[in-house]
């Protein structure tokens, strides 16, 4: 096989960061997706915030659950299952999942 050259190595390298990016574009869709059916189903929506005060609700939260070290915490710590919480609330998808 014939070595690249740099142009073509450049573009290879232009169309591998284009796909990241779309990657990360649809990581970042899919998680705002779940966290705002996650803030519906809890009743954020019903609450009369401005965006900065959600998200400085928002930002406690993640405080609450990172570790000293500005790290997630592991899986389970902080999580509603290690504080009493249903654990399967919502695993099955529906918008009443785990409430009774």
């Amino acid at each position: 096989m014939a070595r690249l050259t740099a142009s073509e190595r450049r573009a290879a390298a232009l169309t591998a960061l284009e796909a990241a990016k779309r990657d990360l574009v649809e990581l970042e869709a899919k998680d705002s997706a779940r966290i705002g059916r996650l803030a519906v189903r809890a009743g954020l929506a019903d609450l009369d915030l401005d965006d900065a005060s959600l998200l400085t609700e928002f930002k406690t939260i993640v405080a609450r659950f990172r570790d000293k070290g500005g790290k997630p915490a592991r899986s389970g710590e902080g999580s509603a299952a290690a504080n009493g919480a249903d654990a399967s609330a919502g695993t099955d998808g529906g918008p009443d999942a785990g409430h009774t």
